[in-house]
């Protein structure tokens, strides 16, 4: 498609302009730059290498083991495989391996964190969808996980968590939840606590605490999940 010169001019007045507005501060710069890819370029956030995710785990079956799954692909979502075999445990080792620090409140995750709405060592294999975000979901803020269950909200594992960590670390080098925390409503700690997951910016790494049920606030987000 080709553009004459007045609408090249166009584009390059428009482009100053929004440059304008960050600079006298009537636009915040990240919110700004989220629009224009979406609009641009649509949603950019990349598909993630689930196979790749699973050699890492040291899982090599991957493709016998999600051959009767149904794996969609969405370019809003992304779907992921919990294949029988993973744990927490396990992901934590493998962000590691991957030169991503990563700090936890215990060190038997697996242990400690005793219930879980899907649970693939149980239950068997399962795909579930998340939205295509970097920080969780904002219609989730200011929710704690026992309003979110009295609104029979069905949110994210700590399982299903940290595999969208490990996916996008080795599909970008970057990592989720940046400037929020996702609230793992999923899941229950032994003392039925909440497990919570986000990089934090001064550590640099990947940090897994937990809040107790009836903990609130804006950064504090559950992920929706989609089946």
């Amino acid at each position: 498609m080709k553009s004459d010169n007045a609408t090249i001019a166009r584009l390059g007045k428009l482009q100053t302009s929004a440059n304008e507005l960050v600079v006298q501060g009537k636009r915040e710069p990240d919110s700004l730059i989220e629009f224009l890819q979406m609009f641009v370029f649509g949603n950019t956030l990349p598909d993630i290498d689930w196979q790749k995710v699973y050699e890492a785990l040291g899982m090599a079956d991957y493709g016998e083991a999600v051959k009767n799954l149904a794996i969609k692909e969405d370019q809003n979502f992304w779907f992921v495989p919990v294949i029988k075999g993973a744990t927490c445990n396990k992901v934590v080792e493998a962000l590691r391996t991957a030169g991503c620090k990563a700090w936890t409140y215990i060190d038997d995750l697996s242990a400690n964190v005793t219930t879980n709405n899907r649970e693939p060592n149980r239950g068997g294999s399962y795909v579930v969808g998340f939205r295509r975000t970097i920080e969780a979901d904002e219609e989730n803020a200011n929710k704690s996980a026992n309003i979110l269950k009295a609104e029979n909200h069905k949110g994210i594992t700590l399982l299903e968590r940290l595999l969208l960590e490990l996916g996008y670390f080795l599909t970008t080098g970057e990592h989720l939840d940046v400037k929020n925390v996702t609230l793992c409503t999923g899941s229950r700690c032994s003392a039925g606590r909440v497990p919570r997951v986000d990089f934090g910016s001064g550590s640099h790494g990947v940090y897994v605490s937990w809040y107790y049920p009836g903990s609130s606030g804006d950064y504090l987000r559950s992920r929706s999940a989609v089946f």
